[in-house]
């Protein structure tokens, strides 16, 4: 059995994903990582990858061996979290995940609170409201041959479906994306300890706002995600502790909108990067829900997620040891030529496209994909449909990466495109 050393040439061993031009693209480092050390160990960061597709699904099917069961505050993160903590006890509430971030039996008794809502039939009937408000956002600009597409789109879209679906005022979107750009970057294990204080502060405003929407929805509920979680009842018949309820509400918000965003912007930045794709996808929208699912494949919004190895436990060749915190590198299985050939390549025809794992693999794989698949695509065929030629904004610099260690997410994307007539009536009824 090979260990790491073994296994990781000095030109990987020197490589990191803190690394600023790394993680700005990772992809050389994935193909070298597939090549020489599928299961690598970041010195730098005190992780192990775990890269090719195989293994990453092993892994994640294998729960009691690669536990979910991670504190985010203390286990990947060198920052003492006391500080934190103490505020949160002090002022708030001191929460602890419930889904992604803890194993059965716990795990199956939240998850089976929550995934019924989000169910192909109920997305199904979600259609008209979903493409209704593409059109409405599309509206506010499509006439102008200029768009900033983060502001006036990619950003609204996802977060007025998850206010919608939570029972929350739209105009209340700006806190909800601060608040869960907060959890967002409390998780990055690089963080400083004065970063993660600030956080810490702005995730309190977060607790004392969803709390007060308990105290309403428990006097008045409606047909809401809120309402719900206020009647939910735990197996043994209690309602949920509000740390519970917390927990539930953070992973909603920010499932519910930040990758989400973060795809709408990838997608684009491929359809401006080739006009050639545009043409095809307006000649044949048939072939949208393809590329939708061939750009989650190339462009993860989560290229990663944590798990510690309960055991020691022999996976692609290494043996991980007991404790160790692996990271499973979603990015990097999507990539992985022995599942994908010419995995960097965008192949409307790749006959395995929906085998990726942009949404996760096993009983943690994502709540919200149908949701999430049905807005990208229905984004994707109506901006096509309602907008030209599209192209990066001439007058701004070419958009880049947000630095993060697994999230992969722009900066902006301000946009110029051609100007269509407007269709006979301009009904924007839905399909």
């Amino acid at each position: 059995m090979s260990t790491a050393t073994d296994l990781c040439p000095a030109s990987l061993a020197d490589m990191t994903m803190a690394d600023p031009a790394v993680n700005a693209c990772p992809y050389a480092y994935y193909a070298g990582l597939h090549a020489e050390a599928p299961v690598h160990y970041d010195a730098r960061m005190g992780l192990w990858l775990v890269t090719r597709h195989a293994d990453v699904v092993e892994a994640c099917r294998n729960w009691e061996v690669f536990s979910s069961h991670i504190d985010m505050r203390r286990d990947v993160s060198t920052v003492n979290p006391a500080e934190s903590d103490q505020l949160f006890l002090r002022e708030g509430w001191l929460v602890a995940d419930v889904l992604s971030q803890v194993d059965p039996p716990r795990h199956t008794m939240f998850r089976r609170m929550v995934e019924r809502l989000f169910t192909g039939p109920v997305v199904k009937r979600m259609h008209a409201y979903l493409d209704e408000h593409v059109l409405e956002l599309i509206a506010g600009f499509e006439q102008r041959g200029s768009a900033d597409f983060l502001g006036e789109f990619a950003l609204l879209l996802p977060l007025d479906v998850i206010a919608d679906q939570l029972g929350l005022p739209r105009s209340d979107g700006a806190l909800l994306r601060r608040w869960s750009d907060a959890f967002i970057t409390s998780f990055d294990p690089t963080i400083t300890a004065a970063r993660k204080l600030e956080c810490a502060r702005t995730i309190l405003e977060f607790q004392r706002y969803f709390v007060a929407w308990r105290t309403r929805k428990t006097e008045q509920p409606g047909d809401d995600l809120l309402s719900m979680l206020v009647a939910a009842r735990r197996d043994d018949g209690a309602p949920l502790a509000t740390e519970e309820y917390l927990a539930l509400c953070a992973q909603l918000m920010v499932a519910g909108s930040e990758t989400t965003r973060n795809h709408l912007l990838a997608m684009m930045l491929m359809l401006c990067d080739d006009q050639a794709l545009q043409q095809r996808l307006r000649a044949e929208p048939m072939q949208v829900p393809r590329f939708v699912e061939e750009s989650l494949r190339l462009e993860a919004p989560a290229q990663g997620l944590y798990r510690r190895c309960t055991r020691s436990f022999a996976l692609g060749g290494v043996v991980i040891p007991e404790g160790a915190i692996v990271m499973v590198m979603f990015g990097a299985a999507n990539r992985d030529p022995l599942a994908f050939p010419d995995p960097g390549d965008l192949d409307l025809a790749r006959p395995n496209s929906n085998r990726h794992l942009a949404f996760g693999y096993g009983i943690h794989s994502c709540i919200g994909r149908t949701l999430a698949t049905e807005e990208l695509n229905l984004a994707v065929r109506r901006l096509l449909e309602r907008l030209g030629t599209i192209r990066l904004a001439s007058d701004h610099p070419r958009p880049t990466h947000l630095f993060h260690f697994n999230m992969r997410a722009l900066s902006s994307m301000p946009i110029e495109f051609e100007v269509l007539p407007r269709p006979t009536g301009d009904s924007q009824t839905p399909a």
